[in-house]
């Protein structure tokens, strides 16, 4: 059974240089695709590899938290992927001991395109469909 719609949703605090997000991803095999969910926005980003797909996430993710800050516009942030891919992260979370950190945007990689300063970490979990994918 999921956790809450509210504890698992509303992953944002207000800092003293901006915002500081936490995600959770969802990385799966589906057909000759991988496929990336980020699961508090409600994104999808597709690629041939995982790295291809993680990546156009974060870019996607990065966008959209940016729109979001730069049009005062918070309230709309936060939409709730469908209720069976967070069954499926839940799952994928048991069995992995340890998700994947993934931190962006970061000092490391300068963004000039963001007006407001922020950072997110994202848990991305490889779903088991990943591992048993043809």
């Amino acid at each position: 059974m999921a956790k809450s719609e509210e504890e698992s949703v509303r992953r944002a605090e207000k800092i003293k240089d901006g915002w500081r997000f936490h995600f959770r991803f969802l990385v799966r095999k589906e057909d000759d695709l991988v496929v990336a969910y980020c699961l508090e926005l409600d994104l999808v980003a597709t690629g041939k590899t995982e790295d291809e797909a993680v990546k156009d996430l974060i870019n996607i993710t990065i966008a959209q938290v940016s729109y979001c800050l730069s049009n005062d516009n918070m309230d709309r942030l936060f939409r709730r992927a469908p209720e069976e891919i967070w069954n499926e992260y839940y799952d994928c979370e048991k069995a992995t001991p340890k998700p994947r950190k993934i931190k962006a945007p970061s000092k490391e990689t300068p963004r000039t395109d963001l007006l407001f300063p922020f950072s997110f970490i994202a848990n991305a979990c490889r779903s088991q469909s990943f591992c048993h994918a043809v």
